[in-house]
């Protein structure tokens, strides 16, 4: 079919392919197939706007997939995916991340969905404009059949690792060493860490993913952006160390006084956050880790949203 995009074998029993997001930061999403006792599972279809993409992919390689799996609550992994089944396997905390997803791009009550789990001056209409375009990556909203922390899909097991987001969770395949990462073991950037929409420690469960995913070695890792590269633990060590230093800068921040969060945000990504999207993310991750150093008596911060370091006595 001339809309086919090209299929790879990454590894026995996986097959890949690559569709293009209406996004400019990840611009590319990896779809994945995996065999589940002889049968596809479809992992991740992305957006619904590339929804004639993947069917005509899926159809060249004459692959009918039994269900649907994502990865985590991200629109861009799970937008389309009620094209393909009416509920799909994934963590159940993916429930309310369909919701808020809603609610993000609805309009309206989008501003409730912001302040239950980001800064709070991004419960005003900032956070609308950034997401209420998302809604056009959206189709439905599937029902959830639950996957658990050590389940069994075949070969492979089921591995919780939040942090990015509540929901995430990768696939583990130890005969051969291959971990379906998701958006955990990026190669080429880390992941946004945002406040998590349960009141957890955003940061510190991503950092025990990564932990977790990096003890276990994995020889071949299949991300959902980027291309697959060896050596996971290695990869885990560097991501470890890049939140481990943005930490470090936000301690210096706060050395000399309070800080209000936008300006700490800039001391994280300086100029990279430019639009609205990217500074409300960018300043959501920058509170995550403040939340994270906040846990553990080094900083405070007012109802303004302005932080300084504890002075300890």
């Amino acid at each position: 079919m001339t809309n086919a995009l090209p299929m790879h074998t990454p590894a026995p029993g996986v097959l890949r392919f690559t569709i293009p997001l209406p996004i400019t930061s990840p611009d590319h999403l990896n779809v994945h197939l995996i065999d589940v006792d002889g049968r596809w599972v479809l992992v991740d279809p992305g957006p619904v706007d590339r929804n004639g993409l993947v069917a005509a992919t899926l159809a060249d390689a004459d692959i009918e997939p039994a269900e649907v799996l994502i990865t985590h609550g991200h629109v861009d992994h799970w937008g389309g995916a009620t094209d393909f089944a009416t509920t799909v396997l994934a963590h159940a905390a993916c429930r309310q991340s369909f919701e808020l997803a809603m609610d993000f791009t609805a309009g309206g009550s989008s501003t409730v969905a912001v302040s239950r789990f980001g800064p709070r001056q991004h419960a005003g209409g900032g956070a609308e404009r950034a997401f209420r375009g998302f809604r056009k990556l959206i189709g439905g909203v599937p029902s959830v059949r639950d996957l658990v922390d050590g389940e069994r899909l075949g070969a492979w097991e089921v591995l919780s690792t939040p942090g990015h987001e509540p929901a995430h969770l990768c696939l583990w395949r130890a005969s051969d060493g291959v971990l379906l990462c998701g958006d955990l073991l990026l190669p080429d950037f880390t992941p946004n860490v945002q406040p998590a929409f349960d009141g957890s420690d955003a940061l510190e469960a991503f950092l025990a993913s990564l932990a977790r995913a990096g003890d276990l070695r994995p020889t071949l890792v299949l991300p959902s952006h980027g291309e697959p590269y060896a050596d996971g633990h290695a990869r885990a060590g560097v991501l470890r160390k890049h939140h481990e230093v943005r930490l470090d800068r936000l301690r210096d921040a706060l050395r000399d006084g309070a800080v209000p969060l936008a300006e700490l945000s800039g001391t994280i990504f300086g100029v990279r956050a430019t639009t609205a999207a990217d500074r409300m993310l960018a300043e959501m991750e920058t509170w995550a880790h403040l939340d994270y150093l906040r846990r553990r008596g080094e900083v405070e911060a007012g109802d303004d949203e302005v932080w300084k370091a504890v002075v300890s006595v």
